[in-house]
């Protein structure tokens, strides 16, 4: 007969695809979902090996296997899951439970089928304190301890997740009201399940026992919702309101907000709402809140707690203006019905005209959502109409959009010898330059960045063209002039704009565009980098990546200091020296990436912080000699560098480029070329 595993996991699609990897290899598989069943095989069966999963329905693995080693029996193990990832609950496993070896979930099925087969065969051979290294280090689930990573603190893992605790538990809020709301609730009960069951087995895992204990009863609900179709909401609701209360206390703050079942509906707060943003240091969005329904401002408050926006609630037209006049807010997002109807058309026309308020982009909750109220909103200025009921996803989506409008500046047009062009585009609002010399447009573009670059009809030379796209602005902008231009028909030159057909329209539109562009474009054009939006994406696969084949990341913030006080475009030139420096001396499968001016990040997948560090210290080995060999040119550039590992410093992209911030600016503080990584 051939050697016997049980595998007890309650993951259908789990057990699916590693039964028949396993019978591959000549195993015979007992699967079990609950951890009472599993106990009922064993007194018919004796298996050669047990696979354990961290979270069933009915119990906790570590739990499960702890109780069957008090009663003596001495199976071997091999315990795998998709939480359990802290140093502490490692030990525990193999040191004092005698696990064979920890697997992540995802699993390379292959490889897992692998393992189990040798351990069936030789199961001691796998035992992490009787083997030491292992042959492939690639094919180990890394935890370090104390000797091999200087700096390791059991709470670290404990205390990166507790920052998150209030997200998860929003997360997990907006799932529920989505099943409550929802009549198709196939899909959002799947989803609710699977933030319940994550949300369960990590807040297990890190201590937080109340937290879990509430999120069990939750999952049991949903279960029992998947099979009968029926709940207790009033029961389900004050799980969620008990898990939303731990959840703040964890990190030290009070819920101001009413219950769950009195609250409107909640979603999935942005807790990222800016992370993938080139979002200045010094901005805080403002968003002026005009509401006079005490509800309203509560839910507001409740739904934008974890978006980076500063909320300023007011009741009356007046109290609006009157802080709109001492700080002019970023957006604005008006209530309608106010009480007083009729006040609002005036806030809106002396609101557009407070200094710094012209542009600020207007959002109009509204109780109405039909053709003549969407017009009266546009006639009164209104940029985005957002209708009840409201649906939190499309109310981040507005303030996003709002947000993002505001941050966006205004195209720019440099204006070659052309003085009556520049006031016309000035007055159609397009932000406008004007040079009366070739040499002072070359001398200003690297400085100014301007979208388009528009050449008068006294322009006459025709090396115009190469000679502006030969600057250091290398930025594809828009080369525009006029129809009697001596340089309408050169090819390098765009389509030619015609004064009597609607050409500031063009303009404008093509400043735009190229703006957008820009904005949008995924890979630094001097340094070949990618771009902040692209690096997070890439260091989320690498991530994710690592996670699921066992292996260490590492993620790293380099900054380029010694450039205050430098002209423009000498600082320019020097974080492009550093940008390519980066771009050329790691690995092609590394990350490497321009996180926003001066900062540039890299990612690391299999390589500890300590490896990162060796790698670092010659990168900057090799600036320290460059600087030797060309002082004039290098002597004013330094890079400080901060470093945050995984498991060791959280187990998500965002928690680790959080730690690499923190420890980046410590390093800034600390001298030209220092380096923090614990």
């Amino acid at each position: 007969m051939p050697p016997t595993v049980l595998l007890l996991d309650d993951d259908t699609q789990f057990r699916s695809s590693v039964t028949p990897a396993l019978e591959a290899f000549g195993l015979r598989v007992l699967n079990a979902t609950k951890g009472s069943i599993a106990r009922a095989l064993l007194e018919e069966e004796e298996p050669s090996l047990l696979i354990v999963d961290g979270l069933l329905p009915d119990t906790n693995g570590i739990g499960w296997i702890e109780r069957l080693r008090g009663d003596g029996i001495d199976i071997p193990i091999i315990f795998v899951s998709a939480f359990y990832r802290d140093l502490t609950t490692f030990k525990h496993l193999t040191s004092e439970l005698d696990v064979l070896k920890v697997f992540h979930k995802p699993v390379a099925v292959e490889r897992f089928a692998r393992e189990v087969a040798n351990a069936v065969s030789a199961p001691m051979s796998l035992t992490p304190a009787a083997n030491g290294p292992a042959d492939d280090p690639a094919d180990r689930v890394i935890f370090p301890d104390e000797d091999s990573e200087p700096g390791v603190d059991a709470e670290k893992a404990k205390q990166s997740y507790t920052s998150l605790l209030p997200i998860a538990a929003d997360k997990l809020t907006g799932a529920i009201r989505r099943v409550h709301s929802e009549a198709d609730r196939t899909s959002v009960v799947a989803e609710a399940l699977r933030q319940a069951h994550d949300l369960h087995g990590a807040a297990q895992t890190h201590g937080f026992a109340e937290i879990s204990e509430a999120v069990g009863r939750i999952e049991s609900q949903l279960r029992h919702l998947q099979k009968s179709g029926r709940l207790d909401w009033t029961t389900m609701f004050e799980s969620i309101d008990e898990v939303r209360v731990h959840a703040a206390a964890a990190v030290g703050r009070a819920i101001d907000t009413g219950s769950m079942a009195a609250a409107p509906p909640s979603v999935t707060p942005a807790a990222t709402f800016f992370l993938h943003r080139p979002v200045p240091k010094d901005f805080v969005p403002t968003l002026l809140v005009l509401e006079d329904d005490p509800a309203m401002i509560a839910y507001l408050r409740s739904a934008l707690d974890e978006v980076l926006v500063h909320l300023r609630p007011v009741s009356t037209v007046d109290e609006a203006l009157k802080i709109a006049s001492w700080n002019p807010p970023t957006a604005v997002l008006v209530g309608w019905p106010l009480e007083d109807r009729e006040a609002l058309p005036e806030f809106f026309q002396m609101f557009r005209g407070m200094h710094g308020c012209a542009e600020a982009p207007v959002v109009l909750l509204s109780l109405d959502d039909d053709p003549h109220t969407r017009a009266l909103a546009a006639q009164l200025g209104v940029d985005i109409f957002l209708p009840h009921p409201i649906e939190l996803v499309r109310l981040h989506h507005a303030i996003g959009t709002a947000v993002d409008r505001a941050m966006t500046p205004r195209p720019k047009v440099a204006v070659l010898r052309d003085p009556d062009a520049a006031r016309q585009i000035e007055e159609a609002g397009i932000q406008c330059f004007l040079y009366f010399s070739l040499e002072e447009l070359l001398r200003e573009i690297d400085i100014q960045c301007p979208d388009a670059v528009l050449l008068g009809s006294s322009v006459a030379a025709k090396q115009v063209p190469a000679i502006i796209r030969m600057s250091a602005w290398d930025s594809d902008f828009a080369l525009l002039c006029f129809d009697d231009s001596p340089l309408a028909g050169e090819v390098e030159v765009g389509e030619p704009l015609g004064r009597a057909s609607g050409w500031l329209v063009n303009l404008h539109r093509e400043a735009e565009r190229m703006a957008r562009l820009r904005r949008q474009q995924l890979r630094c054009g001097q340094t070949g980098l990618l771009a902040r939006a692209g690096a997070v994406a890439a260091l989320e696969v690498g991530l994710s990546s690592a996670q699921r084949n066992g292996r260490t990341y590492s993620l790293g913030l380099l900054q380029a200091t010694g450039l205050d006080g430098l002209d423009h475009v000498k600082a320019r030139r020097l974080r492009t020296h550093l940008g390519r420096l980066l771009y050329g001396r790691f690995r092609r499968e590394d990350v490497r990436g321009r996180w926003d001016e001066n900062t540039f990040v890299v990612g690391f997948d299999g390589s500890s912080a300590r490896a990162v560090v060796e790698v670092i210290r010659r990168l900057q080995g090799d600036l320290d000699a460059q600087r030797t060999r060309q002082p004039e040119e290098l002597s004013f550039l330094h890079a400080a560098v901060g470093l945050a590992s995984y498991p060791l410093d959280g187990d998500t992209t965002r928690s680790l480029i959080l730690a690499a911030h923190e420890r980046l600016e410590a390093a800034v503080k600390r001298e030209s070329d220092a380096l923090v990584w614990r």
